[in-house]
């Protein structure tokens, strides 16, 4: 074990320079359309957020869509999504794993879970517990490009450096739900799974295939 996460990083590292030398040119890509990811979704209506623009250019993100959700009981969820149309020159996409630290935010349990997909496929996502002083939260993330769900960020580098040499392509997004944890676990949990199975279906339309 203590080999496999030595070698999983210097793997990450060598598929970031593999990715940085090959070929520039890429395919021409529709751009994302992420403000068309309906605003009301099963009765969930959102309002969005600004993200400061220093925050932005950190990212690095070339578009990104940062909504709350609300339903009719006033239950609120969380929607990031924030797209790369190329990685080739080192803009990668940001893993919450390494961000959220960095805001301020210590993860209390972290595993991954399976995710339905349309067509009875399945994907897999990172289920974080968060805590910020007082403040607790459950995130759900994953990667996601041409139709894949993928969790591990070492997985999803490896996908992008495959599209490079494959399809021309090295395009990708993060999905992050968050949801406030003010009670029962269990039941913040199970609501940022529906909530992800609920939106899922719609992102393949706002994303580039």
């Amino acid at each position: 074990m203590k080999g496999l996460r030595y070698w999983l990083p210097c793997a990450f590292l060598l598929a970031t320079a593999v990715l940085s030398t090959l070929p520039r040119v890429e395919v021409p890509i529709p751009p994302a359309q992420l403000q068309n990811l309906p605003s009301t979704i099963a009765g969930w209506d959102s309002v969005d957020i600004a993200i400061d623009p220093r925050t932005v250019a950190v990212a690095r993100v070339d578009s990104y869509l940062n909504r709350v959700y609300r339903s009719p009981s006033g239950e609120q969820i969380g929607l990031y999504l924030g797209y790369y149309k190329s990685q080739r020159a080192g803009d990668a996409v940001h893993s919450p794993k390494n961000c959220l630290p960095g805001a301020g935010w210590h993860a209390v349990r972290s595993t991954h879970v399976p995710l339905p997909l349309p067509g009875g496929r399945l994907g897999d996502a990172n289920l974080y517990v968060v805590e910020n002083g007082h403040q607790r939260y459950v995130v759900l993330y994953w990667y996601q490009s041409h139709g894949r769900v993928i969790a591990s960020e070492y997985r999803a580098k490896f996908q992008t450096m495959r599209d490079a040499i494959v399809l021309h392509r090295t395009d990708s997004a993060l999905v992050r739900i968050t949801v406030p944890l003010e009670g029962d676990e269990a039941r913040a949990t199970q609501s940022a799974l529906s909530f992800a199975t609920l939106i899922e279906s719609r992102l393949d339309d706002v994303l580039p295939r």
